[in-house]
């Protein structure tokens, strides 16, 4: 009898247990890669590789960045290796310095038809960004807009451009307005029906520098221009250079309510010798 109670205990806690076992949910594994910001970089001539730039924000895990938009086109990324500049170099990044130039080099998978600059990415960036194509363009822009733009700055309008507009109508607009004393202002917007989002560029007028060194105190359309626009769920989002007499800048812009804020920069130089 003894050995009969023993044995129905130990069935009853074996059956307890693995049913509890049982009930228990599976453990899931997550392995979701994480976003990162993104980094920018210039191509050699042949458009297979790239350099990335000195940015504010150290590139800690190039091997992290595993892609390329560059303008309308993205390809997988290989990271090759971190390379220092040789006595060769003049000190520019820029293609034709491509070869002597510092930085983490980077092999470009895919074929590149156009395009000198590229902004690094990961998995993560491509599953909540979408390019969204666009077509250059240069006409004066609407009177309707116009006089949006005129009473939201309250100040005359010198000269103002829509440089690019999307396939559902939306445009960007390049607007110089005119100067108040020593106060001068460009505004690049995005318009879409009655939404309209900023990038402003307030500086002091100089008629030699005013917003890049040398630019004689214009805002020149060919100096600003877009690189590449990108849809997410908080809007439209774009990549941006501008050039100077000494170099150029990168920017990659996000909106915010009314203002487009920059969420990486990068600086390049590249004066003529």
């Amino acid at each position: 009898m003894k050995s009969l109670f023993l044995a129905i205990l130990l069935l009853t806690l074996y059956g307890c247990d693995n049913s509890q076992n049982q009930s228990k949910p599976p453990v899931k594994s997550e392995n979701k890669e994480q976003l990162i910001s993104p980094y920018f970089g210039f191509l050699n001539q042949q458009k297979d590789s790239l350099i990335a730039l000195p940015m504010d924000q150290a590139m800690e895990s190039p091997e992290k960045y595993n892609y390329v938009i560059i303008e309308n086109q993205v390809s997988p990324l290989g990271f090759i290796q971190n390379k220092t500049d040789n006595k060769e170099s003049n000190g520019r990044q820029t293609a034709q310095n491509f070869a002597n130039s510092e930085g983490s080099l980077f092999t470009i998978k895919n074929e590149i038809k156009s395009g000198d600059f590229g902004m690094l990415v990961n998995q993560a960036f491509l599953s909540q960004y979408k390019i969204e194509p666009f077509t250059k363009v240069e006409r004066e822009t609407t009177p309707e807009v116009k006089e949006i733009l005129e009473k939201k700055y309250k100040r005359k309008i010198n000269k103002s451009t829509t440089v690019a507009v999307l396939k559902d109508k939306a445009e960007f607009n390049l607007t110089v307005f005119e100067n108040q004393q020593d106060s001068a202002l460009a505004v690049f917007s995005y318009v879409k029906e009655d939404q309209l989002i900023n990038l402003d560029f307030p500086a002091t007028y100089d008629d030699i520098s005013t917003w890049r060194v040398d630019d004689g105190g214009q805002f020149d359309n060919e100096a600003f221009q877009v690189l590449t626009v990108l849809r997410s769920e908080a809007g439209i989002s774009f990549v941006s250079i501008f050039w100077g007499a000494e170099g150029y800048e990168l920017n990659f812009y996000q909106p915010k309510k009314d203002k487009f804020t920059s969420a990486a920069q990068a600086y390049g130089y590249s004066s003529p010798l």
